[in-house]
């Protein structure tokens, strides 16, 4: 049973990020052939792509799933309520924007000349709640290879068609969208084929409305994390430059390198929650896994940051080396997100998951305030700068709720330790120091931070190796 369970574990660790890896690939090729300006108008799109998915299936296949393995289901019934539903809002939506297309293109976004591109970020809006639909279905069937074979066939087909559109008919954005939106409807339709059985001609209301009621309460918290991190490069295309934004977008890209850390500590934080939470030493292991992580990210951010410039050049090209600068302080806001399952411990453990929704909401009012007094003034680099206060927000209510619950106390220190760090790594980065200069700073500043923490290193590693065995 453990053996099988860490080989689905590695599985899906595996699929849910070869998109990710394969992003990071092509990003050299598409900043040889696009340009600033395109690159921007692709991310500027695909922010707005994220709060569309959004709102075409509120949320629904989280409600469906919560029901599926219950003894009074009827799992036909349930994925074809599900199915219709998602249906009917989605095509909604997609025919709401398209009839307001130029609306939203001209003067929402100021990118009219890329409506062709917007069409087919629309047309994908249908194809992404299905896909995230049945590929949920997918892995309740717990085959974690037929899930990868489907993000396979996705990840081929959308960068075949990509790189031909894009490298050899030099037709620009356009058939970035167009591999996405062709690439997705055939994982779509592989994992429709497999669920068929599930799906029939029925509808059931007490099936949507059981839905809907587990899925609402989560919309706030989905739509404030949304608001903080796509809001921010909305209003670099809107009111900076589009130029601008896909320099940042190349940032934000590579900084992306933390969801690897993200993606182990979401799927197996939470077992180990549940299981341990009531015994005697837990606040002790916690104190050193939270450390050990804190380590791993000072030690990822510490590598970003002091080569952020040797990065970019490698994944892209000198018109873009602003983004080294953005990458550093992009480092606070991604650690707090990876080490945000610690502060909610509490509240999930009590059930009193509104203070998930009271913190994200309140991080992103803060986000939201000061992006519209300060990026005029100060720039782009405001928008990182803002997105780390309202994580670091969001972070807080989180630890201090799960503190009030008398369940964890969390060593909050360290968080302030790491953040100071990366203030320094800023420092030396905007200083344009040589390479030899980052790579001293680099071996003093890691080789002093694991001597200062070899015991808790230790530590900890064994009780990770404890709990996987």
């Amino acid at each position: 049973m453990i053996l099988k369970f860490i080989k689905d574990f590695l599985v899906y660790g595996l699929a849910s990020i070869l998109g990710k890896i394969v992003a990071v690939f092509l990003m050299p090729i598409y900043t040889s052939i696009l340009t600033k300006e395109e690159y921007g108008a692709m991310a500027l799109i695909l922010s707005c792509s994220g709060v569309l998915d959004l709102i075409s299936n509120l949320n629904i296949h989280s409600g469906i799933a919560r029901d599926y393995y219950e003894r009074d289901t009827n799992k036909v019934s349930l994925v074809s309520t599900g199915f219709f539903s998602i249906l009917m809002i989605s095509t909604f939506v997609f025919i709401l924007m398209l009839v307001t297309t130029d609306i939203w293109t001209e003067y929402v976004l100021g990118i009219p000349q890329y409506k062709t591109a917007f069409i087919l970020m629309l047309a994908s809006v249908p194809v992404t709640s299905f896909h995230n639909y049945f590929s949920i279905l997918t892995r309740f069937k717990r085959k974690p290879w037929l899930y990868t074979v489907g993000i396979l066939i996705q990840i081929t087909v959308q960068v075949s068609i990509s790189i031909y559109g894009v490298v050899f008919l030099r037709g620009g954005i356009v058939w970035v969208f167009w591999g996405a939106l062709i690439g997705q409807c055939c994982d779509t339709l592989y994992n429709m084929y497999i669920n068929k059985e599930l799906l029939s001609f029925v509808y059931e209301n007490k099936y949507i409305k059981r839905a809907l009621k587990f899925s609402i309460p989560t919309l706030p918290a989905i739509i404030a994390g949304w608001l903080d991190t796509s809001f921010g490069q909305i209003i670099i295309g809107r009111y900076i430059s589009i130029e601008e934004l896909g320099v940042y977008s190349i940032a934000v890209s590579i900084s992306s390198a933390f969801i690897l850390i993200s993606t182990a500590l979401q799927n197996v934080w939470s077992p180990f929650l549940y299981e341990n939470y009531q015994k005697e030493y837990f606040q002790e292991e916690v104190n050193r896994l939270y450390k050990f992580f804190v380590l791993c990210l000072a030690a990822l951010s510490i590598t970003l940051s002091l080569f952020s410039k040797e990065i970019v050049l490698l994944l892209s090209n000198e018109t873009y080396l602003k983004a080294s600068e953005y990458i550093v302080m992009l480092c606070i806001p991604m650690a707090f997100y990876v080490i945000l399952p610690f502060a909610s411990s509490g509240v999930s453990i009590s059930r009193d998951t509104k203070f998930i929704g009271i913190s994200y909401v309140s991080g992103t009012i803060a986000n939201l305030i000061l992006l519209f007094l300060f990026v005029g003034w100060a720039g782009v680099i405001m928008v990182p700068i803002c997105l780390g206060i309202s994580r670091i927000i969001n972070y807080m209510i989180l630890a201090k709720a799960t503190e009030r619950k008398k369940l964890l106390v969390l060593p909050n220190k360290y968080m302030l330790y790491y953040v100071v760090l990366i203030l320094l790594c800023y420092l030396v980065v905007s200083s344009h120091l040589c390479i030899y200069i980052r790579a001293l700073c680099f071996v003093a500043i890691d080789a002093s931070l694991f001597y200062l923490n070899r015991n808790d290193i230790v530590l900890a590693y064994n009780s990770i190796l404890k709990k996987r065995n």
